[in-house]
């Protein structure tokens, strides 16, 4: 049974009773290891981090308003292979849903695996986010941006294109919940009362989230709406589409960024797509003109054929384009037309399978 508690916070200072939080995981065994956001370059970025000390735990950020790189692929990594160490891994609710849809795909196992997950205030790209932390003063300047997001503070740069239209900013499903929605300030706890009772936390009444959350979803979905429309009314045909990809240069960052492209080797680096120069003559005798790099179309239609059922709107994928395509629209107005008529929630349950993963059985 869940229960609900309440985070001592003193002096404000919410990353530093955050910190102490996920200590008492380790100290106390609940974990053998933290996978969690730690400050680095003196703030101006955050890395996934694998923690054993919990005095590492000194610049640990579990709300970080950036995400160089999915925690999914990374806790997939760290238990393809069911090594037998507790892990404990703090993730944003698009990097949950990401790790249910790998767990589904055979790609990592929640086997030993306690899942901290995050209400997510939304994310900036890490550049900007660099550059703010380099114009600001004092030095918990990470705790100063958590500060000011809480409060609604207008900051000077934007939040990126997959967080201005999120609207799963809380987890489905995880073992440990870090609660900010409802909280003037300090943070709420949602775990398991066992273990509420190893860390010494006592059950406290649960603050009204629901307004906040309400609030924030309707703006998110009117945004997500006119996203969609706006995209929907300037690709009616396949030509729009493609337009869309002009500036593509085929780098493949978008798929070595996207938690959900997990091939060892990519078709599109293969013979098949990276002929000998002699093809190239030929198809541009036949032609007459031949377009480099080629299949640009094709390699962005595949991927939304293999990842769109799954794809969980974290926007690693337009934020690591060096051309800042679209790929996040693309992707999301994609997958949730399919999702709907699939009647599909990507991340909702690691028990809901894929459904293009899945082949029924016919009674004849």
């Amino acid at each position: 049974m869940k229960i609900d508690t309440v985070l001592t916070v003193e002096d404000g200072n919410t990353l530093g009773a955050l910190r102490s939080f996920l200590g008492k995981l380790l100290t106390e065994g609940v974990v053998d290891y933290l996978l969690v956001p730690l400050e680095i370059s003196h703030g101006r970025t955050l890395a996934q981090t694998l923690v054993k000390d919990p005095a590492r735990l000194d610049r640990a950020n579990p709300f970080s308003p950036v995400m160089p790189e999915s925690g999914a692929a990374i806790v997939a990594q760290l238990t393809i292979d069911h090594p037998g160490k507790k892990l404990g891994a703090v993730l944003k609710p698009c990097e949950i849903r990401a790790l249910v849809e790998l767990v589904k795909l055979g790609q990592a196992s929640l086997e030993n695996v306690i899942i901290i997950g995050t209400d997510c205030l939304g994310t900036f790209e890490v550049e900007d986010y660099a550059k703010l932390i380099d114009e600001m003063k004092g030095a918990e300047k990470g705790a100063k941006v958590l500060a000011d997001m809480r409060q609604g503070t207008k900051l000077p740069i934007s939040l990126r294109p997959a967080c201005k239209m999120c609207n799963a900013f809380t987890p489905f499903t995880s073992n440990i919940t870090l609660e900010l929605f409802g909280m003037k300030d300090g943070v709420f706890i949602s775990l398991d009362d066992k273990l509420a009772k190893k860390l010494k936390l006592e059950a406290k009444e649960a603050p009204d989230r629901k307004k906040a959350l309400d609030q924030l979803l309707e703006s998110r979905n009117k945004t997500r709406e006119q996203v969609f429309s706006e995209f929907r009314e300037r690709t009616k045909t396949i030509v729009d589409f493609a337009n869309c990809l002009d500036t593509c240069i085929m780098c493949y960052a978008c798929s070595s960024a996207c938690p959900l492209c997990y091939c060892r080797v990519c078709f599109f680096r293969t013979d098949t797509f990276e002929p000998e120069s002699e093809r190239y003559y030929r198809w541009a005798d036949r032609e007459g003109a031949l377009r480099m790099p080629t299949e640009i179309l094709l390699y962005h239609l595949t991927r939304l054929n293999h990842v769109a059922i799954s794809c969980c709107g974290c926007g690693m994928c337009e934020s690591a384009c060096p051309r800042k395509l679209p790929l996040t629209t693309i992707f999301q107005t994609v997958g949730e037309g399919l999702q709907k008529a699939l009647n599909y929630v990507p991340g909702r349950s690691v028990d809901e399978e894929i459904p293009l993963a899945t082949i029924p059985e016919v009674k004849v």
